[in-house]
């Protein structure tokens, strides 16, 4: 069924969950509340579009997508405000970050939250402004923002817009500067621009949070894919007879557009990738101790950042990676569609410990998984799972072959021992 892919978003422009929320019959109640029991993972998804559907049609009786961006950008303007207080060591006040007008102080949390939805959460109001009142899960003065990880795009004035994977159309500055294009999850600059005479280099920076993945055509036409928990800087254009530098933290899907006379350099904090057209994956995570690069076509030289002199960069050919660990770059052969299965939505394990398999399914999901079972984390699995896969499935697969227990909450999952272990 379409609504075990949808997001917030989706949810709040859906015609059928709008009658649900705003004008409930038994037959919209019976269909969602038997939905529910049967996505239990979707719980805190649907609350907050439930929230966002009663706060946006205090203002409209009809909403767009450019709505619900209005209402994200204010999140995340406030969520930032929030944690500069705590980085200056200031106890954040919760009830003064938010500018609410007069009568939002007086409102209430929506009493229209069905009874057994009611009881899967305590909702609380934190978020006012001229669009009434926005429910966003539980908060107080120690807790973070709880809102769903969003797209985000920095521009070169410092304004962050947040991408709806459905949003499309042109993405400006404050001034009205368009900037680039956006195709749903596909950002476009434009390529008539794709070199500058002279001038300094202006950038980008493209946020992908866990469990999502982004597009961009840069200005020379290379085409990359960020993976999720990846950051990427890079400029809007590229200077004429300048190298074509983007940096990197996470891992990213690269189809660089063949230029002879300037190289393409993805710079990581541990090892560096140099190529002029060609495609390849880097992972660069920093919370992971290497970093790699896997050539699927062409030719690409990997060197440390610290290395100055030609002699020091490492040649690799299609079919092998160049893996960073320990001070020194190892080139081995590998099986490449097991560091690409991710740009189809696959996940892909061969021989990988369970301690990393975890870490990926982290990223794929965005969830966080506390283990417990510590012995399970030096046992090699070798799976596949398919895009629609459900990570209870998932984890219940992993179960049948070594048992061990786990618990969700939201987004947390516990994994023990057996009881009789």
């Amino acid at each position: 069924m379409k609504y075990k892919k949808y997001d917030v978003n989706d949810f709040v422009l859906d015609e059928h969950f709008q009658k649900w929320v705003l004008h409930s019959d038994k037959e919209t109640d019976a269909f969602w509340a038997k939905w529910l029991m049967s996505h239990p993972e979707k719980e805190e998804v649907v609350l907050e579009a439930v929230s966002m559907v009663q706060s946006l049609h205090k203002r409209k009786s009809k909403f767009t997508i450019q709505d619900i961006q209005d209402i994200w950008d204010k999140i995340d303007k406030d969520r930032a405000a929030y944690e500069r207080q705590k980085d200056l060591g200031r106890e954040p006040d919760t009830e003064n970050l938010f500018p609410f007008e007069e009568d939002d102080k007086k409102q209430e949390a929506p009493k229209r939250i069905f009874p057994w939805l009611r009881a899967a959460a305590m909702i609380v109001v934190i978020i006012g402004s001229s669009y009434g009142v926005y429910v966003t899960g539980v908060f107080n003065k120690k807790a973070k923002l709880n809102t769903e990880p969003r797209v985000t795009l920095e521009l070169q004035d410092g304004t962050i817009k947040t991408l709806s994977e459905q949003g499309s159309g042109m993405v400006t500055t404050v001034n009205g500067k368009q900037v680039v294009k956006q195709e749903k999850t596909t950002l476009i600059y434009r390529q008539d621009n794709a070199t500058a005479e002279d001038g300094e280099l202006v950038y980008n920076q493209l946020t992908v949070p866990y469990g999502k993945t982004f597009e961009l055509v840069l200005a020379d036409g290379s085409k990359v894919m960020l993976n999720s928990g990846s950051k990427l800087r890079y400029p809007v254009n590229f200077l004429k007879g300048s190298p074509r530098n983007v940096f990197l933290d996470g891992e990213a899907y690269f189809q660089v557009a063949k230029d002879t006379t300037r190289t393409f350099t993805v710079v990581t904090d541990h090892m560096n990738t140099e190529v002029y057209g060609t495609t390849f994956n880097v992972s660069s995570y920093k919370n992971e101790k290497n970093t790699f690069s896997v050539l699927l076509e062409g030719s690409i030289g990997v060197y440390q950042p610290n290395s100055t002199e030609r002699g020091f960069v490492v040649k690799i050919e299609p079919g092998q990676r160049a893996v960073f660990e320990n001070g020194k770059i190892d080139v081995e052969q590998v099986n490449v569609h097991k560091y690409t299965a991710w740009t189809t939505g696959e996940l892909f394990f061969m021989k990988d410990r369970f301690e990393l398999v975890l870490k990926e399914l982290e990223r794929h999901y965005n969830v966080s998984i506390d283990n417990r079972y510590y012995e399970l984390n030096e046992i090699p699995f070798t799976a596949t799972f398919t895009n629609d896969e459900s990570l209870d499935k998932v984890l219940k697969l992993f179960q049948a072959h070594t048992p061990f227990t786990y618990k969700r909450n939201g987004n947390i999952i516990t994994i023990n021992k057996p009881p009789n272990n």
